[in-house]
């Protein structure tokens, strides 16, 4: 066989193999990924996963993406490509269990008359176009969930928005969250200080938005939790009753989870009628904490400066704005951006709020929602007083060195406060009959959120009720409301839910030649500062100077003295300029540099590697070869 139909003999082999390696890698590898982006943002959490295969039966996803809008806009093309992978990977990992469907909503199409019905938001953008890129989720039962935009801004949430769809498809039915309250939160009847005669109070608003979403029963001092709850709301507990107490410890014991609101100084506790103010307000569960591993200081608030809310305090003629230390706004910088609960929160705002952290010798897992600054200060309650004095409360502020806790996720297994079983029962009553078994321990790892303030529920601290030309209105202040009821929403979606979290944005700013601009910046303002500070001073100086000198006809004269000041003042001038110049100059060198060791490093760095790599491994066969010889 001569050599040229050796070569091209073996031309077909290479060929014939490679084929054949493709065609077969991509039946056994078709669902193969790597991931090795920082932080793995495109691979599924394992509560993902879960959830992508806990439904009983198939669940349909379909997205609706309008791709001819998004035409000519990468921002929009980048994130719905994200989305799309996205709902792959939960319909790749759910076994079939997830069908995904997408369709393209044509303008004045009946797909796009489909996602109109669905409840999906259009958002116009230039040319008359109108970008969709919603999903709408259904079940066998025609259960349907919609998120209706995939917002980009919440990208970090993406697969968590997702997983809680698909969770909800897979557990249609309304989740149960019981609720132990001191407080009248559901309304009732309540003694009117003023006539001494009942009058109905109404249910707060957190209540209400909360039986729009779940089935809340109301537990008066149970001696027992029912197994059906998804979740257990506890506020400002007061005054317990050890069977209670001994109740809500075994809930948790058999994996329930638990929200509590707990208050050192709860500004809205009227348990006592016209004698609760300057009484005791405060409550806590913690007999239940300390035993799990929790330390809350009893008779001990947060204040803080730097988060305190303005009151109008003093002459009630002539009031002034004063920082109330106590009362506190909550905004981005002091809420957790990577949970769940609180990622996508503006505003929380809290009144005499206490705070936590963990008990020495703990194993739990305290994850800070809501913290204050770094310059908090732990202040009793004694100082409060009634009335309080916000002007006195700012006096005795004395700037801390670490910031407090104020609310909380907590994770970790848990021993039982009460070890040696139910309490006895009050004297002359009976022990309750048919109580569950009792738990030492915790079946497994728990998941609760507590926060330390009561008052950030009521009415007055998030929204403000007006009425509109006869019509009731709801005006909302902060997003108090949307944390009880995300803090809800997440604890009832099960272990899995629990367990995704806000994941790291795909959109990888340049952070070095971002900071280089802002040291750059931040000396060239320093120039100008200095450059306008001189112009000030030298025309301060002329004035003066202009105002002792005039000529006969009293028009103004330069004098020889004035006229080396003006020359004294361009040189400066010119000389700042210059300077200006060269700090702007130095910026673009150090960026150009950066930029071309990038490239370098990208398109000939790498091939010289290759090719170094190529020789050495030619050089140690040769000597392989040599030495066999």
């Amino acid at each position: 066989m001569s050599a040229r139909l050796q070569t091209i003999v073996l031309f077909a082999c290479v060929l014939a193999l490679f084929i054949g390696v493709n065609m077969l890698s991509e039946r056994l590898l078709a669902g193969a990924r790597l991931d090795t982006t920082q932080g793995s943002i495109f691979t599924l959490t394992q509560g993902s996963r879960n959830i992508a295969r806990s439904p009983a039966e198939p669940v349909t996803l379909t997205l609706y993406y309008a791709a001819s809008a998004a035409t000519g806009r990468p921002e929009l093309e980048s994130y719905a490509r994200r989305v799309r992978e996205l709902l792959r990977e939960f319909a790749g990992a759910s076994r079939g269990k997830v069908v995904l469907r997408e369709v393209d909503p044509a303008p004045f199409s009946e797909a796009e008359d489909d996602a109109v019905r669905a409840g999906l938001t259009g958002v116009p953008l230039d040319a008359g176009r109108t970008l969709y890129l919603g999903l709408v989720g259904t079940n066998t039962i025609d259960t349907r969930e919609v998120i209706a935009f995939f917002d980009p801004r919440r990208e970090r949430f993406l697969e968590y928005d997702v997983a809680r769809l698909v969770y909800s498809l897979a557990n249609p039915t309304r989740k149960a969250v019981g609720v132990i309250s001191s407080l009248r939160i559901d309304g009732g009847f309540a003694i009117d200080p003023r006539t001494r005669q009942p009058t109905q109070t109404p249910a707060w608003r957190v209540m209400e938005e909360m039986k729009g979403l779940f089935d809340v029963r109301m537990l008066n001092a149970p001696t027992s939790i029912p197994d059906d709850l998804d979740a257990l709301m506890v506020v400002h507990p007061k005054d317990l009753p050890p069977s209670t107490l001994y109740a809500i410890d075994q809930f948790v014991m058999r994996g329930g989870h638990l929200l509590l609101f707990q208050d050192p100084n709860c500004e809205n506790d009227d348990t006592g009628g016209q004698f609760a103010f300057g009484g005791d307000r405060s409550s806590s569960l913690e007999p239940l904490l300390k035993a799990w591993g929790i330390d809350s200081p009893d008779g001990m608030v947060a204040a803080d400066a730097a988060m305190a809310l303005r009151v109008f305090a003093g002459d009630r003629n002539n009031p002034e704005p004063v920082p109330y230390v106590v009362w506190l706004e909550a905004r981005a910088g002091q809420m957790a951006s990577d949970d769940a609960v609180t990622g996508v929160l503006g505003r929380v705002m809290l009144a005499s709020s206490g705070y936590f952290n963990t008990a020495e010798g703990s194993t739990l897992a305290l994850t800070p929602l809501i913290s204050t600054t770094g310059t908090a200060m732990a202040m009793p309650t004694t100082d409060i007083g009634f009335p309080p004095d916000p002007k006195a409360l700012q006096k005795k502020f004395t700037p801390g060195s670490a910031a407090l806790v104020l609310a909380a996720r907590v994770e970790g297994a848990v021993t039982s406060a009460f070890p040696d079983g139910p309490p006895p029962p009050p004297e002359g009553q009976e022990a309750p009959a048919d109580l569950p078994a009792h738990m030492a321990a915790s079946t497994g790892p728990v998941t609760m959120i507590i926060a330390g303030d009561v008052d950030m529920l009521a009415d007055g601290m998030w929204i403000r009720r007006q009425d509109f030309f006869g019509s009731p209105m709801v005006q909302r202040l902060a997003d108090n409301g949307d944390f009880v009821l995300g803090a809800l929403e997440n604890l009832t979606g099960g272990k899995d839910l629990t367990t995704v979290r806000a994941r790291r944005d795909t959109n990888r700013p340049f952070t070095v030649v971002e900071r280089m601009q802002r040291d750059a910046d931040q000396r060239a303002l320093a120039e100008q500062a200095m450059l306008e500070e001189s112009l000030r001073d030298t025309q301060a100086e002329l004035d003066k100077l202009q105002a002792a000198r005039s000529d006969a006809e009293g028009s103004p004269m330069l004098t020889p003295e004035q006229r080396a000041k003006v020359e004294e003042f361009r040189a400066t001038m010119l000389d700042t300029r210059k300077k200006l110049r060269e700090v702007n100059r130095t910026l673009r060198a150090d960026i150009e540099t950066l930029g071309l060791q990038l490239k370098f490093i990208n398109t000939a760095l790498m091939p010289l590697l290759v090719a170094f790599i190529a020789i050495l491994l030619a050089i140690l066969r040769r000597a392989r070869r040599a030495r066999a010889l």
